[in-house]
């Protein structure tokens, strides 16, 4: 039996729609299910991610401890003549390669963290236009109303959900953009554990043609499509 390839199931571990016979296929493959289900823990510990979980700089002391490293003499090589003895082979090279690697690793990582402090400002100096908001409300017995609103970031439409109180479950939470007589649907992401998430909406997405905002209870059973188990519901005000 020939499986789904790690593209298609990854697509469908973050919520985007596929082939029906790629979700006819998971609904009988174990194997594929399984892959499934690892990637859908993987996106869901990725969205549940918050502001305390954030990279922080290393202190000097780490840059100074690579330097010093990166500079030190081997012992193979003397340090009045700084060549090796004849016939043994110096080890200085894959030393200092080594510790290069190391830097430029963390310099990845500081570059990246870089990038990310400027995006911060960014955002700080300039507030996302928002264009368009709606209330959710609850579709069944305890659950509490909810808000969404879609904002423009970088001129890309980003949906943004904060609910309240959602109740633990061993399955997810969808978030999904509806056509109003629900015949169609976009799926746009899983809701992560902290009840709230971010959501770039593909581009050229049409709100006035998927104008309502669905939160669905999804379960780990290969299936992609909507379970028709919606829990709060509301149309954006464009």
């Amino acid at each position: 039996m020939s499986h789904l390839d790690s593209d298609t199931i990854a697509l469908i571990a973050l919520g985007e729609q596929v082939d029906t016979q790629d979700t006819t296929h998971l609904s009988k493959c174990a194997k594929c299910q399984t892959a499934l289900d690892e990637l859908r823990a993987v996106v869901a510990t990725a969205r549940s991610i918050t502001d305390s979980d954030r990279l922080v700089s290393p202190p000097e002391s780490v840059w100074d401890g690579i330097a010093q490293a990166v500079d030190a003499p081997t012992s193979s090589e003397s340090p009045e003549s700084g060549a090796s003895e004849v016939g043994t082979p110096s080890r200085a090279p894959q030393r200092r390669a080594g510790w290069f690697a190391l830097a430029a690793s963390v310099g990845v990582v500081i570059g990246g963290l870089g990038t990310f402090a400027a995006m911060e400002l960014s955002a700080s100096n300039t507030a996302p236009a928002v264009i368009a908001q709606a209330s959710l409300e609850p579709l069944r017995d305890g659950e509490q109303p909810a808000q969404a609103m879609v904002q423009q970031v970088d001129g890309n439409d980003v949906l943004v959900v904060q609910t309240s109180g959602l109740p633990a479950t061993d399955g997810f939470y969808e978030v999904w953009l509806l056509a109003p007589d629900a015949e169609s649907m976009v799926s746009v992401g899983m809701l992560d554990t902290n009840d709230s998430g971010s959501f770039p909406l593909p581009p050229g997405m049409d709100l006035n043609q998927y104008p309502v905002v669905d939160i669905s209870l999804e379960h780990f059973d290969g299936d992609a499509s909507h379970s028709a188990d919606s829990v709060l519901r509301g149309k954006l005000e464009i």
